[in-house]
């Protein structure tokens, strides 16, 4: 369920209004995002607005919020995360559109209407997620593990130490 904002939304329409948007999706809703997650527990947080009167073209652009659970990937325990995104999208809507837009400019290809705004926000939080996340060392339950592990891989090791007391009659 979302509160506050829509799910599906004429992109290009809302840009030449400059509609702006703010709310909540449940994360339960985000299937693609759920499985990289430890659980679909949580909410995010979304501001969106649409333009197409200040710069060239429609854009979109906001920023997103959610609170998630996600495995430590030293202890394997789960633990509260956060991930932000801040996103600016040039809404186009053919390919030729796309080929001439500069390289650092992301582009949302409009190829339905209305299209999921659900589907860009976990689009944008799947971009943003951490690969690794980790407790920090003091409140991971491996850090005893690590310390141990560390005094281990700090000794030099010498593949001939156990030649050195090794002699040959001759």
């Amino acid at each position: 369920m979302s509160e506050g904002i829509p799910e599906h939304v004429d992109l290009l329409k809302a840009a030449r209004q400059g509609s702006q948007y703010s709310g909540t999706y449940s994360i339960s809703r985000m299937p693609r995002l759920v499985e990289l997650l430890a659980s679909p527990r949580g909410r995010a947080t979304v501001n969106v607005e649409f333009d197409s009167a200040s710069k060239k073209g429609a854009w979109l652009s906001g920023t997103v919020s959610a609170e998630v659970d996600v495995h430590c990937q030293r202890c394997m325990q789960v633990m509260p995360d956060i991930i932000e995104a801040k996103f600016e999208l040039r809404l186009i809507e053919s390919a030729h559109e796309l080929e001439t837009l500069p390289e650092e400019v992301d582009a949302f290809f409009v190829d339905e209407v209305p299209s999921s705004l659900l589907a860009i926000i976990e689009d944008e939080l799947i971009l943003a997620k951490p690969l690794i996340s980790m407790h920090a060392p003091y409140e991971c339950d491996a850090t005893e593990y690590l310390k141990d592990r560390q005094v281990e891989e700090d000794r030099p090791v010498n593949p001939f130490e156990a030649l050195k007391d090794f002699k040959i009659d001759g």
